[in-house]
C-alpha cells in the first residue's frame, strides 16, 4: 500500500471558518478542518486507520492551496523547500561547531573562553556543547 497522498485545501473565502481537503484517488476521504496545521495529521490518521499506513512513513503533497481566487500552492512549496534546505544548513552548522570546539579545546588546547571567541560564542556555550556531547555519548554506550 502507499504511504503518499496528494491533497487540496481550499477556503472559500476569508469568511468561510474551515478548509475543505480533498484526498485525490479516497473521495470517501474528504474532510473540513478548521485548523491548518492539523490537515496533515488527520491525512496519516486516515491512512493509519482505512490503510494500515505507519503515520510516520506517510508523505502529504499539497498540489492545491487557496482561498477564494488566491492559490498559494507554488509559493508554499517554495517555503517547504527553503525550510528544509534550512534545517539541513542548521545541522551542518552545528556538526561543524562541535568539531571545530573539539579541535580547538583538545588538539589546539585553547580555553572555553577562547574557543568560545575564535567561534563567536561564550565560554559557558562551549561548556554547555561539550557538556551535552557528553550526555549523548553516555546515553548512546548505555543503549
Amino acid at each position: 500500500m502507499s504511504s503518499d497522498y496528494t491533497i487540496s485545501v481550499v477556503r472559500a473565502d476569508t469568511d468561510d471558518k474551515a478548509w475543505t481537503v480533498t484526498v485525490h484517488d479516497r473521495p470517501d476521504w474528504s474532510f473540513r478542518e478548521k485548523n491548518f496545521a492539523a490537515i496533515d495529521a488527520r491525512v496519516r490518521d486516515l491512512a493509519c486507520t482505512h490503510d494500515g499506513a505507519d503515520p510516520a512513513a506517510v508523505t502529504v503533497t499539497r498540489t492545491r492551496v487557496a482561498v477564494g481566487d488566491v492559490d498559494v500552492t507554488d509559493r508554499l512549496a517554495d517555503l517547504d523547500e527553503q525550510r528544509r534546505r534550512a534545517q539541513k544548513v542548521t545541522e551542518s552548522v552545528g556538526a561543524t561547531t562541535l568539531e571545530l570546539i573539539a579541535t580547538l579545546r583538545r588538539q589546539a588546547g585553547l580555553s572555553t573562553r577562547d574557543t568560545g571567541s575564535v567561534l563567536g560564542l561564550t565560554g559557558g556555550r562551549i561548556s554547555q556543547l561539550e557538556q551535552a556531547q557528553v550526555e549523548s555519548a553516555k546515553s548512546e554506550t548505555a543503549e
